[in-house]
């Protein structure tokens, strides 16, 4: 998927599907919860929820077509507007077979200590780790300053 690093499958199963027999809603925003944690793997490493540092602070999900039972969707994710707290995933679901688009998606994470509950800035390191894994540099997927 183009212009997105960090992309994995998910075949609609039975448990995907509402009444009118196509993807629920909710289903794909469990989907983008995945791909966090894709994401997360990919960024770090770590095959566990070890050291996750963020907290969801909101997600939007806009739907552009729907998903039927059996068939397989790419999940693409990819880290944008670094701010001094806070950054932002957009994600893109698509067919695998047709490459139809089906959902475009946003969410936004704020730093999080859960030791001492509250917010914490965004590390250097961190930001160097998305730059390397997004592959573009640092200033394109960053604010400006004084953002969030």
């Amino acid at each position: 998927m183009e212009g997105y690093q960090v992309v994995f499958e998910h075949e609609v199963r039975f448990r995907d599907l509402d009444a009118m027999r196509h993807v629920n809603n909710v289903a794909f925003v469990s989907l983008m919860e995945d791909a966090r944690m894709e994401y997360w793997k990919a960024l770090t490493r770590v095959q566990d929820l070890k050291g996750i540092n963020f907290i969801l602070a909101e997600v939007s999900c806009r739907y552009l077509s729907p998903a039927y039972l059996g068939e397989t969707i790419q999940i693409g994710i990819r880290a944008r507007n670094l701010g001094n707290k806070s950054f932002n995933f957009e994600y893109r679901m698509e067919d695998k077979a047709s490459g139809r688009p089906i959902t475009e998606g946003n969410s936004v994470q704020v730093m999080y200590d859960y030791k001492q509950k509250k917010t914490m800035p965004l590390e250097q390191k961190m930001r160097d780790a998305v730059a390397s894994l997004e592959q573009i540099p640092l200033e394109e997927i960053s604010l400006s300053e004084g953002r969030r």
